[in-house]
């Protein structure tokens, strides 16, 4: 398998994915809410390199997360998102993300270490935790994504929202 076929079915599975959460958020849709508290977020998420921390606030319907770990000069990643809520319950939160992207480590197939700008959707269930979306390498140290205008970017993981009940 090369690696762009590889790439256009993580991209196929990203994009599915979406559609099902979606799917999942049109059908859970709730008219009379409209209050969007503000608070803290702390989690830890794995992006498929490496585990990070993370630490968000929200301010009503929109906010900001960061994750993020170095571990060495050739292996540490650092994700800014800036997001709006969606849907916010005391279960449920569900956010469309714009995000930057500083990555630097490698896989089986490839080194990276190159910066990325995108769009996410992130859904957040009791502290299930999952983002997903497509972001452009606008600066590729290494020259290997040069063939691609995005790449996927998607992160799992457990992420407490400190909700005032």
């Amino acid at each position: 398998m090369t690696a762009n076929h590889a790439r256009s079915k993580m991209s196929l599975t990203v994009l599915s994915v979406f559609t099902v959460l979606s799917i999942l958020w049109i059908s859970d849709i709730k008219a009379g809410e409209k209050s969007y508290p503000s608070y803290l977020e702390l989690g830890i998420t794995t992006s498929g390199l490496m585990i990070h921390p993370g630490i968000g606030y929200w301010f009503g319907r929109v906010g900001f997360r960061l994750t993020g770990m170095y571990l060495k000069k050739d292996s540490h990643e650092f994700h800014l998102n800036l997001g709006y809520m969606l849907r916010s319950s005391d279960k449920v939160q569900h956010g469309i993300n714009l995000l930057t992207s500083r990555v630097v480590g490698s896989d089986p197939g490839a080194d990276y270490k190159y910066w990325a700008t995108g769009i996410a959707y992130s859904f957040n269930y009791r502290g299930l935790f999952i983002e997903l979306g497509l972001a452009h390498p606008w600066k590729d140290d290494i020259g290997n994504l040069a063939d691609d205008p995005v790449v996927p970017c998607g992160y799992l993981g457990y992420v407490h929202r400190f909700r005032l009940k």
